[in-house]
């Protein structure tokens, strides 16, 4: 009887120590679920800036490509070191905006390299690369939080 009586003590106990767990794995899954879906809310947003952030080039392209070219050699000028400065000024946004359209750029660069279109993954690298060089001629290693040994 007292081995009975053990044994079903035991039993009880693991069978609260089981639903304790299950009680956490429901609590960790919870929060998981509420994790997606702000993940997945984040990622729409960023879909939409990206699309945006499309639409706001393709328009500035059409409008480079409607004015008269007044260059009659047709070399390629080095890049100004402010281009991404001017770019700004062009779509009417300031420097405080910058590291918002840099995110964005990272995510139409990734989404270009995912569908496989090269022409838009080439545009969001090079533009990638304007920024990268105007923030690495403007702002010093300490500022833009490079550590240097």
């Amino acid at each position: 009887m007292i081995e009975t009586r053990t044994s079903f003590t035991q039993l009880q106990a693991s069978v609260e120590a089981s639903m304790a767990r299950a009680r956490e794995l429901r609590a960790a899954s919870l929060a998981i679920q509420q994790r997606v879906i702000e993940t997945q809310r984040e990622i729409t947003e960023v879909f939409f800036n990206t699309q945006a952030t499309f639409k706001e080039v393709r328009q500035h392209l059409a409008l480079l490509g409607s004015r008269p070219v007044e260059r009659s050699v047709p070399e390629i000028e080095p890049e100004p070191a402010n281009a991404p400065l001017q770019v700004l000024v062009a779509l009417e946004r300031d420097e405080s905006d910058l590291e918002e359209m840099i995110d964005d750029l990272i995510a139409a660069y990734k989404a270009a390299s995912a569908c496989g279109d090269d022409s838009e993954r080439t545009l969001f690298a090079n533009a990638l690369m304007q920024i990268g060089r105007h923030l690495a001629t403007q702002v010093g290693p300490r500022a833009a939080g490079v550590i240097m040994n």
